[in-house]
């Protein structure tokens, strides 16, 4: 009967192990892009999956502007949100490791009447930095630090602009959930 028992418990045991998974995270973002529209602008916000990876580590920003005017985005005051709490400032795909350590005040950029602009993201405070690249002061893009997984919960930017003189924030969120 023991022996029937113990059998009966590796079975299960077995059963239960080759059920488990891999024990990968499996990231996903909802909704999968968000876009918010006033009359002066739209703004568009889409976390990008790691290259090769389950995780999201950047987000591309699509801005259009809707006005007759120049509009300007002040990123020295456009702020990554990570559950409804400011985190930082927010580096772009392209930055050398050099820039990023120079770094005192982003620029701004202007969108002209009409035009729309793309860029791809992402946060600097979640940004891992490359031991071996910050010894040798290497000045190659992205070569002293890597992009850093952004969690799961309620991320985004807000987001300011300048429109003649004015500032105007939104808040572009989504949520990132881990499975």
């Amino acid at each position: 009967m023991f022996k029937k028992f113990l059998w009966g418990a590796i079975f299960v045991s077995l059963i239960l192990i080759g059920c488990a998974g891999t024990g990968e995270q499996i990231y996903q973002s909802n909704p999968a892009m968000q876009t918010v529209s006033t009359q002066h602008y739209e703004v568009t916000l889409e976390p990008m999956r790691a290259e090769g990876y389950n995780y999201f580590n950047q987000f591309r920003l699509s801005f259009t502007n809707k006005t007759n005017g120049d509009l300007i985005i002040d990123w020295s005051e456009t702020y990554y949100l990570q559950n409804g709490k400011r985190y930082g400032n927010f580096g772009w795909i392209g930055l050398t490791f050099e820039e990023l350590r120079g770094l005192r005040e982003e620029p701004d950029v202007t969108v002209a009447a009409g035009q729309s602009h793309t860029v791809d993201v992402f946060p600097l405070q979640l940004i891992g930095w490359r031991e071996e690249a910050v010894a040798k002061q290497d000045t190659t893009p992205e070569a002293g630090f890597t992009y850093g997984v952004i969690p799961a919960g309620e991320n985004g930017m807000s987001i300011a602009f300048l429109k003649d003189g004015k500032v105007l924030r939104k808040r572009v969120l989504v949520t990132i959930t881990q499975e």
